[in-house]
């Protein structure tokens, strides 16, 4: 074992000592109130702060923009921030740590308290690890650490892999966004869903029905089932087709005109711009899905929006579930809506 190995892992054991008495910021340690603020602000770390080469690097990567048709915005606000400045900072619910796993420095003594003896060892050994430590420091708190060995094994890793920092922060707000949610639950909507429909969904109290199958625009409505939330509008919507075979990328065509068919009847006319409709296969929880994104627009009501929509194929039933985002939040950030019902469209499973 090497002489500046040893040293970094006798002060990983002192530090881990410490870190369970008081963490790195100032009362946020594990027995501190859980931190407040959005789910959209990200606390950055590195020892230059703004003026770090990782800082450059990252943020971008991590803020990462999305078109949402009536604005471009940013999925994460990042502020970033000196290791040696993080007393100076209340607990963010997430936080990047970034930097060269080096016992001399502020940014490397943070990293090497929350790795502890283990996580020194796998960066050694590997080179580079950008490592998740979930309810760190506190309860509800994410830490990512992204760390090498020297600035280039931290440069390569950045480049080859920064883009999984934002996507494993999405993923980790949506589970900690649903577990709040999801503390208070319209529990009758939901077995009432599952018994007559044969989905089941988990719904928060926050949510009510504001239509079922025999609830759209009259007769000729479409079967399909509508949860909303206001305000700012967010509606998740369930409805489902016959079809013999799981959808590809190819039918794309026949995808669009089941959306533009539901809501037309289902919404008093809605409809959709084909020109920029998008679809990507993606995973919707443990379901495999083709996700159509565009924008939506109603002449009658003069308004529209973003949506997005997940088609499932049941194979059992031999269904095609769609599973429909929408929101309608003018002048609004559309990006935490959109989250916060990706986060309950994760729950749905079939019979």
């Amino acid at each position: 074992m090497s002489k500046s190995f040893s040293s970094i892992t006798t002060i990983a054991r002192v530090s881990a000592l410490l870190f369970a008495v008081c963490c790195y910021g100032a009362g946020c340690g594990e027995m501190a109130m859980p931190p407040a603020g959005s789910y959209s602000e990200v606390l950055l770390v590195t020892e230059e702060g703004a003026r770090s080469e990782w800082t450059e690097l990252l943020k971008p990567l991590i803020a990462r923009e999305h078109d949402y048709y009536v604005d471009i915005e940013e999925a994460f606000r990042v502020t970033p921030i000196k290791a040696s400045e993080m007393d100076e900072f209340p607990a963010y619910k997430n936080i990047v740590i970034c930097g060269v796993l080096d016992s001399s420095t502020d940014v490397g003594q943070a990293i090497i308290r929350l790795i502890g003896d283990r996580g020194v060892e796998r960066v050694w050994n590997e080179g580079a690890q950008i490592l998740k430590k979930e309810d760190k420091p506190a309860f509800n708190q994410l830490t990512l650490i992204v760390t090498a060995t020297d600035d280039d094994a931290l440069r390569q890793t950045i480049a080859e892999r920064g883009d999984e920092v934002a996507d494993i922060l999405e993923a980790s707000c949506r589970e900690r966004l649903r577990r709040h949610l999801l503390k208070r639950q319209n529990e009758k909507v939901a077995a009432d869903l599952g018994k007559r429909y044969g989905f089941h969904l988990k719904v928060p109290s926050l949510y009510r029905l504001l239509s079922d199958e025999s609830g759209g625009n009259g007769a000729a409505a479409p079967a399909g089932v509508e949860l909303i939330r206001e305000p700012p509008t967010r509606i998740l919507g369930v409805y489902w087709v016959d079809r013999h075979d799981a959808p590809a990328l190819a039918d794309e065509e026949e995808l669009f005109e089941i959306r533009a068919d539901y809501v037309w009847k289902r919404y008093d006319q809605d409809q959709m711009d084909r020109d920029r409709a998008e679809f990507e296969a993606v995973r919707l929880g443990p379901h495999s899905a083709i996700r159509m994104s565009g924008y939506w627009f109603n002449d009658t009501s003069v308004m529209g929006g973003y949506y997005e929509t997940y088609f499932v194929y049941d194979d059992r039933a031999e269904l095609l579930w769609a599973i429909d985002l929408l929101v309608l939040a003018p002048g609004k950030p559309k990006h935490p809506l959109v989250r916060e019902l990706r986060a309950l469209a994760e729950t749905i499973q079939f019979d």
